[in-house]
């Protein structure tokens, strides 16, 4: 067991992407095996915040007391074998996609941060681009070996229904408790996951580091695809682009793994690194497709031709890939904006402003259009980007330090309308500890005591990630 008391050794852990800052932690304890892990638990009755690799938008990981625990000893990658693999929770996505490279087999999920760790996109439910058609995390987890925090173990398997209890190592059960709350239809990572009949794992997914500890997981994983054509089309008004979103959504011409959004804000941003991007480009739409057979590839790409061909797109402007370098580099200019929002964020020596909101598909012009309306009566900086497939964006404002109450009252009006629409304050980076306000006007207070009654029968002492989600 590695331990680190000082204040000069915790001060790293007590930092994400989020920029958030009061963390405090007593101790920061490294355990290099399950053993060490589970006689923490049973002995120290200090409340528990588990680390991550610190990629996280939401200060998760920053504790508020107790101690830290740090999984980055359990890194180990098992062999694929039908079509299923065992990790670690502090292997990274980066290091996962090049185990699997040779393999013949595909991690669908793909979150902006390549160097996030397997287990926090767990705790979260990341998802990343590839959403649109492949799904979230939490539809690739097969199994995971989890610890609750008395020191208890579980695996907890693919199929096991909160309609039977939760059996336990030592032969102890937990049931789960009757309650009515469900889960907004959308995409959504805020709070616990809640539907009828559903499974354990599901549960356990999401829950931001406070139902139980991941010490080993199991991916499901897909055939490698032979190939992935894609291309940035760019517009002259943003309308354009939400209409053309709009048709891709309902009509079956083409089958898109990705459709990823920038309004005319973020393409001004991306000039800096992108000078190629057209002059009269207000808005761009990312798509990439999924290309089961090489001999495929020349038809899909026709298909999206004939699809894009009189709409009111840039189409000459526009940029297709060619091979496997230009897809890379059309990923790279999706990621690059995330990007530079943190580094002008962390130049300015400001917390991070952005939503990560998303509403039913019943909604999805009525979102784009609010936002257009709100956001054009405020002298605020801001850039949209993000999963338009998934009607879940990004506003990621970059106030001056006179703006930063207003800021906080534009916030508060988005999220109200996006709760009024039946949608989710999180569709991707969880609760923590930087959206409780949101998530307790997203569920109201009846159903947050109905989620703390959750919580109490798999952490009844509330130990696990204090200060996340309640």
């Amino acid at each position: 067991m590695i331990r680190k008391s000082s204040k000069e050794t915790i001060a790293p852990y007590l930092r994400d992407a989020s920029n958030y800052s009061g963390g405090m932690a007593e101790e920061v304890l490294i355990p290099e095996n399950l053993e060490e892990l589970t006689e923490v638990l049973k002995n120290d009755i200090r409340p528990v915040t588990i680390a991550g690799a610190g990629t996280g938008l939401t200060a998760s990981r920053i504790p508020s007391e107790g101690i830290v625990v740090s999984l980055e000893r359990f890194n180990e990658i098992g062999s694929v074998e039908k079509g299923e693999v065992w990790l670690g929770p502090a292997v990274t996505l980066s290091s996962l996609q090049d185990h699997l490279k040779r393999t013949g087999w595909f991690y669908p999920p793909n979150p902006t941060e390549t160097n996030a760790s397997i287990g926090g996109t767990l705790a979260t439910n990341a998802s990343g681009s590839r959403s649109y058609k492949f799904g979230v995390t939490r539809d690739f987890v097969n199994a995971v070996d989890c610890v609750l925090s008395d020191g208890r173990k579980v695996l907890v398997r693919r199929g096991q229904k909160i309609t039977d209890p939760l059996c336990l190592d030592d032969g102890s059960e937990i049931g789960f408790p009757e309650i009515t709350y469900k889960s907004p239809n959308c995409k959504n990572a805020a709070g616990y996951f809640v539907q009828p009949e559903m499974d354990w794992l599901d549960l356990l997914i999401g829950s931001d580091g406070t139902l139980g500890i991941f010490v080993k997981i199991c991916l499901r994983l897909i055939p490698q695809p032979a190939a992935f054509l894609s291309g940035v089309l760019f517009f002259e008004e943003e309308k354009y682009c939400w209409e053309l979103t709009s048709e891709i959504k309902s009509k079956s011409f083409v089958s898109p793994c990705s459709l990823e959004y920038f309004d005319r804000f973020s393409l001004e941003l991306l000039k800096e690194k992108y000078p190629n991007i057209p002059l009269k480009a207000q808005a761009a739409l990312f798509f990439e497709e999924d290309v089961g057979d090489q001999e495929d590839y020349d038809s899909k790409l026709n298909d999206w031709i004939n699809f894009l061909t009189d709409k009111n797109i840039l189409l000459d402007d526009s940029w297709f890939s060619q091979n496997e370098i230009d897809n890379a580099t059309f990923h790279e200019f999706r990621h690059q904006i995330p990007i530079l929002v943190n580094e002008k964020n962390s130049r300015a020596g400001r917390e991070k402003f952005g939503t990560d909101m998303a509403v039913s598909d019943e909604y999805f012009m009525d979102m784009m259009k609010f936002y257009e309306k709100t956001l054009s009566n405020t002298n605020i900086p801001y850039v949209i980007f993000g999963h338009l497939g998934d009607n879940h964006l990004h506003i990621n404002f970059l106030p001056n330090s006179s703006q930063l109450k207003l800021t906080a009252s534009l916030y508060d009006e988005i999220a109200r309308k996006i709760i009024s629409w039946k949608g989710t304050v999180s569709a991707e980076h969880g609760i923590g500890k930087k959206k409780r306000k949101y998530f307790d006007q997203m569920v109201g207070p009846i159903n947050i005591e109905e989620l703390i009654r959750i919580k109490n029968v798999l952490d009844p002492q509330m130990r696990l990630g204090k200060g996340n989600i309640f």
